[in-house]
């Protein structure tokens, strides 16, 4: 399947910024199941690109002149293929999987989750059915309300408040699997849904089998594995360290932020 993204990003200030740089994590990976055909990310000055240690590509730039509004743009066609039974092609430089077993300030875990979640260790129950089985769980506990949390609510928010986003589902994931030392990692992207306009940016899980030794893709906010019409952009520990845009500034007041997003299939 071969996708048309186009993802617009504009931050808007009440006052002034003096100095601003940011990190831009929207180029999707490559592998045998994902394939850039052409794209391109434009920022309002020149960027840097450089691969992080998750294996993200990742543009900087820095904007030395005063500004009140800042605009990034990427677009271009990609092409998918089905992921087998949810797995995700091997990455021969990838790092060890155990490095994102410890928890993060937005993945820590209570009691409660740990207890949640303690099936997961049961190995009478085939991998895939136990990693669904906690999407499942993840979901029904955390009813989608769009608007209900921002990006710097943890999953013990989440998990307590039981409102949350895709953002939410996966640190909620995340936690309860680190919580058994199972190894999680976040993943940004797109989900292609060809019955709406405007789409939005993503979120979902890998999980590390052990016995496959391959990353397995499963969606808490859809209750599904990973297919074919996910496009994938950034892997981390957490949001933070896979967030499209990210960065600091200096000056600028309160921030509002614009994000539009369309997919459309072209082949």
């Amino acid at each position: 399947m071969k996708l048309r993204i186009q993802h617009h990003t504009t931050y808007r200030y009440t006052w002034p910024v003096l100095y601003s740089i940011q990190h831009v994590r929207l180029t999707p990976q490559q592998d045998d199941k994902q394939r850039i055909i052409d794209w391109k990310i434009r920022t309002p000055a020149k960027h840097h690109s450089a691969c992080d240690h998750h294996g993200n590509s990742v543009q900087t730039f820095s904007v030395n002149q005063q500004h009140r509004e800042l605009t990034v743009q990427s677009y271009g066609h990609v092409e998918i293929d089905p992921l087998d039974d949810g797995y995700v092609p091997l990455q021969p430089l990838s790092l060890n999987p155990l490095v994102y077993t410890p928890t993060t300030p937005l993945t820590r875990f209570s009691d409660e989750m740990r207890e949640f979640a303690s099936f997961v260790t049961d190995k009478h129950i085939p991998f895939t059915h136990r990693i669904l089985t906690l999407a499942h769980a993840v979901a029904d506990r955390v009813v989608y309300t769009k608007g209900s949390t921002t990006v710097a609510d943890s999953a013990m928010q989440a998990f307590e408040n039981g409102q949350g986003v895709c953002q939410d589902h996966s640190h909620v994931m995340l936690a309860c699997l680190r919580a058994h030392g199972i190894p999680a990692r976040y993943v940004s992207g797109y989900f292609f849904n060809p019955n709406v306009e405007q789409h939005d940016s993503h979120a979902w899980v890998e999980v590390f089998d052990e016995n496959r030794q391959q990353w397995l893709g499963v969606d808490a906010t859809h209750k599904s594995l990973v297919q074919g019409n996910r496009c994938r952009l950034a892997v981390a520990k957490d949001f933070t360290g896979a967030s499209p845009i990210r960065g600091i500034r200096t000056g600028g007041g309160q921030e509002t932020l614009d994000v539009q997003v369309t997919i459309e299939r072209v082949g």
